[in-house]
């Protein structure tokens, strides 16, 4: 029997991979937000493609889907999601993709493109007015564990942050070290028990009072299903997202400007 979840993921990919929901710009370079961030409001990741323009002048979009939940949900689709998405960025002629998401930067490294992750970009172009007036409050900063092995993303964040003057404390694990929210290779459909008790030890070492930042919109997700307050690194940057959903992705994907 197809457990529940099943359902409401098989729909979302189906959408991802319709063929109006995947465009791509015809540029040697594009920024690839990742399904879950381009549910923010539009107006942060053209922020942030603003700033990274500085570094790629000619730095389109893509916005498209990795295809990780296709892998671990839908294996027998995966490959030819994959191939997909390959003949797109070869068609647009995109040899560098810069990436928000931690997860789809673990699975475009699959592709045949350069990948990079968009926060030493940022890091190295991004200027004090381009930066929100709510900026600097104090949060609770949790890192992804895809990105345990990415010290370079984690200490390219943390610069940024301190540069905004925006006060983190670091959980017990952090780093090379940090835990999982529960959501890892879909766990959070294919066991959800398991996927509960990791999220539980890991929020666990949040104190009460404090939001969560993080710079994976899944985990995030995961966290907001615990009541608990969360905010992405780029709405710390340029401004908190009024709502999350498919109106801001359709809306971004099907925006001009590309």
């Amino acid at each position: 029997m197809q457990r529940s979840g099943h359902f409401g993921l098989q729909l979302h990919q189906s959408i991802s991979f319709s063929p109006p929901m995947m465009r791509v710009s015809h540029s040697e370079a594009v920024f690839w937000p990742g399904c879950a961030l381009m549910t923010l409001d539009p107006s942060i990741l053209r922020a942030a493609l603003a700033v990274l323009r500085r570094a790629e002048p000619a730095l389109g979009i893509a916005s498209l889907c990795c295809g990780q939940p296709t892998r671990y949900l839908f294996p027998k689709l995966y490959v030819h999601r994959c191939q997909r998405v390959a003949a797109l960025l070869a068609k647009n002629g995109v040899r560098r993709v810069y990436t928000a998401c931690p997860n789809c930067f673990a699975q475009l490294s699959e592709q045949d493109v350069e990948v990079l992750p968009i926060w030493e970009a940022l890091r190295a172009c991004l200027r004090p007015e381009d930066l929100h007036p709510s900026c600097g409050a104090a949060y609770a900063l949790h890192d992804p564990c895809p990105t345990r092995a990415q010290p370079a993303q984690q200490d390219a964040v943390r610069a940024l942050l301190q540069a905004a003057g925006v006060a983190v404390l670091e959980p017990a694990h952090s780093g090379a070290h940090t835990r999982c929210c529960g959501n890892y290779h879909m766990l959070h459909t294919l066991d959800p028990a398991q996927s509960a008790q990791l999220r539980e030890e890991r929020c666990a070492e949040f104190p009460e009072g404090h939001a969560i930042l993080s710079y994976c919109e899944g985990c995030l997700g995961a966290f907001r299903g615990e009541g608990r307050q969360t905010a992405h690194v780029l709405e710390v940057l340029f401004g908190a997202s009024k709502r999350r959903g498919w109106r801001n992705r359709i809306a971004f994907t099907l925006g001009k400007g590309r």
